[in-house]
């Protein structure tokens, strides 16, 4: 199963308009994530993906023990930090 079908609430809330308003927060195969909007600079945006061990909450986590990755604040973002969750390892 991947994370697409594993995700507890649908996917399709993952959208950019969604990450406007508030950061996406979720869990697969022993992994925390979340996505969120982050200004790049004073015109433009990236994609942060945070990525821990599943066992505490991203603010119980110590910044050291928390990864994390950017990417293109779209869809096809969205799309390959997913395919990162999938494929990370501890």
């Amino acid at each position: 199963m991947n994370i697409r079908e594993n995700l507890t609430i649908p996917l399709s809330m993952l959208s950019i308009t969604f990450l406007n308003e508030s950061p996406f927060k979720g869990s697969y195969n022993g992994k925390r994530f979340m996505f969120e909007k982050s200004k790049k600079d004073d015109e433009n945006f990236v994609l942060k993906l945070y990525i821990w061990k599943d066992l505490y909450s991203f603010e119980k986590t110590d910044i050291k023990d928390i990864m994390i990755k950017e990417f293109d604040y779209s869809k096809d973002g969205i799309d390959k930090g997913l395919d990162f969750i999938e494929n990370f390892h501890f």
